[in-house]
């Protein structure tokens, strides 16, 4: 259930003034359609939306509140609508229905037909979100950082699947964020090496001066044998890896700034700490299970926040691109003109001010929404006082069981 709070708002556009922006939306109908495509076959499952246009929704965003839907009379209806999509399990698109009702869908809809969207879709772009709010939340609070949290954070908003959604008959499309480097990296094997790597006559080994560190010696045999798909240690074939080994070899010269550390750190992350299958949300799966943490050291943490910051800039320009802002002869001051639910959630974070408030999870395991809080503020661990309350009492429980 959504939490109500009766708190007035005050919801003017002067984003100089307030930094406050406004947004409209409608409520989302959302059904499960299951379609046959073949006899025999299994049925697949559809998600069908359309949006009712007899009940407009308000949505604005204020320093300190984040973004909130409103009441008619400004007061807030909904707080904290970002957290409490985030907080959503997403095991299942049913899930949102709730969340879509009240707050409208994601991206435009039409209000006279449903429309068809893809469920795998639709979570891995929540997914995404999430991954960026959680990145920029561990990268800001340094008393809770955890850089293997930052790692796994880096890895899932690089090399998750790009999906691309289309709604009102194909006149609104949206993509997810297409990373430079990672577009980039599906080219890397039309790369050449650099030229003083061919010199295997005088030289059995070869030193490296990179981003993160200086006077990397590689031996000649493993250059040659990764390069070329045959190196002794198997997890060295890995695909991923041979794609980030052959950047790392490539002439330093033609490559930019941003694709340099990027490719320096997962290079040095995949060959001294461990080799990175797979990443999920909560979880990363190294190949054969080998991971070397005591290798993790200072200069790559440092290389960890600086890609994970570029990786928050990526992420959130790509998704305002649709953002315009405009000037109201009415109020005579400047205005933004947002596209969607979608984009106001990005938008909000693109007004966080890390030096002063952050989004923190709460320490309820039933509850996990996202809350802003104030930078100073070490101990709130809850999102509510009901929370903290209902979490004490389970743990109280709990111990009481374990004493009997």
């Amino acid at each position: 259930m959504a939490k109500n709070t009766k708190k007035s708002l005050n919801f003017n556009e002067n984003f100089f003034a307030s930094n406050i922006f406004t947004f409209n939306s409608w409520p989302c109908i959302s059904e499960i359609d299951k379609i046959h495509p073949y006899p025999g076959y299994e049925a697949q499952e559809i998600l069908k939306v359309y949006a009712d246009k007899n009940v407009p929704i308000r949505f604005a965003f204020g320093s300190k509140v984040g973004l909130v839907r409103l009441n008619d009379d400004g007061s807030i209806a909904e707080s904290n609508v970002l957290g409490k999509l985030i907080a959503i399990n997403n095991k299942s698109i049913e899930n949102y229905f709730s969340f879509f009702k009240r707050n409208g869908f994601l991206l435009p809809i039409s209000f006279d037909e449903y429309e068809s969207i893809g469920k795998f879709e639709i979570i891995s772009v929540i997914n995404r979100l999430h991954a960026t709010l959680e990145l920029m939340s561990t990268i800001t609070d340094m008393s809770r950082t955890s850089y293997e949290k930052i790692v796994r954070l880096i890895m899932y908003l690089l090399f998750a699947p790009i999906v691309v959604i289309e709604t009102k008959e194909g006149k609104y499309s949206y993509s997810s964020t297409k990373h430079p480097y990672t577009l980039f990296l599906e080219q890397s094997r039309e790369l050449s090496k650099d030229p003083r790597l061919n010199d295997t006559f005088n030289n059995l080994e070869f030193k490296f001066d990179d981003s993160i560190y200086s006077g990397t010696t590689i031996e000649a045999d493993f250059i040659y044998s990764t390069l070329e798909g045959y190196s002794k240690e198997d997890k060295y074939n890995h695909d991923l890896f041979r794609k980030i080994f052959t950047v790392y070899c490539a002439p330093r010269k033609k490559l930019s700034k941003q694709f340099l550390l990027i490719n320096d750190f997962l290079f040095h992350y995949f060959y001294k700490v461990g080799i990175i299958d797979r990443v999920d949300l909560d979880t990363t799966h190294y190949l054969n299970e080998e991971v070397k943490k005591e290798n993790f050291d200072e200069p790559l943490k440092k290389a960890a926040i600086q890609v994970a910051k570029l990786l928050i800039k990526e992420e959130i320009d790509f998704n305002l691109k649709r953002v315009r802002v405009a000037y109201d002869i009415s109020k005579m001051e400047p205005a933004w003109k947002i596209d969607s639910l979608l984009s106001a959630l990005y938008f909000g974070l693109f007004y966080m001010r890390p030096s002063m408030e952050i989004y923190r999870r709460c320490a309820n395991p039933k509850c996990n929404e996202f809350f802003l809080v104030s930078v100073t503020s070490r101990k709130k661990k809850y999102c509510c006082t009901a929370c903290m309350n209902r979490d004490i009492q389970a743990r109280h429980r709990a111990k009481q069981r374990k004493l009997d």
